[in-house]
């Protein structure tokens, strides 16, 4: 099962990161697709670029991200994405981190 995004909003865009992240933390170790057409999302994938470039994304999280401008030719690189980041995390770690009650707790600052 792989992911895709189409042209959206906000809210596309943080789930968009967010299973990026998940694949980042090794929650799944799936490929992230972007069916860029006429290249809406080369302004987007430009700045995880620079992100890369600047030591804030790993080259192997940037990896996770899959783009094309067809479908036919995102499927194949779907199809042939072997992942370059660590493992995916257990279940069972997770599961006892949340039942240990390790969970994060965010304080914002007033």
């Amino acid at each position: 099962m792989q992911l895709f995004n189409f042209k959206s909003g906000y809210g596309t865009l943080e789930e968009l990161l967010e299973v990026i992240t998940w694949a980042q933390l090794g929650i799944h170790d799936k490929p992230v697709g972007l069916l860029n057409v006429d290249g809406y999302y080369n302004s987007l994938l430009s700045f995880i670029d620079k992100a890369v470039d600047e030591g804030f994304v790993t080259p192997s999280a940037r990896h996770i991200i899959v783009s094309a401008p067809t479908a036919h030719e995102l499927m194949s690189k779907l199809e042939d994405y072997v992942p370059k980041h660590n493992g995916v995390a257990s279940k069972l770690s997770w599961e006892m981190e949340r039942q240990l009650g390790y969970t994060a707790k965010l304080e914002i600052a007033r």
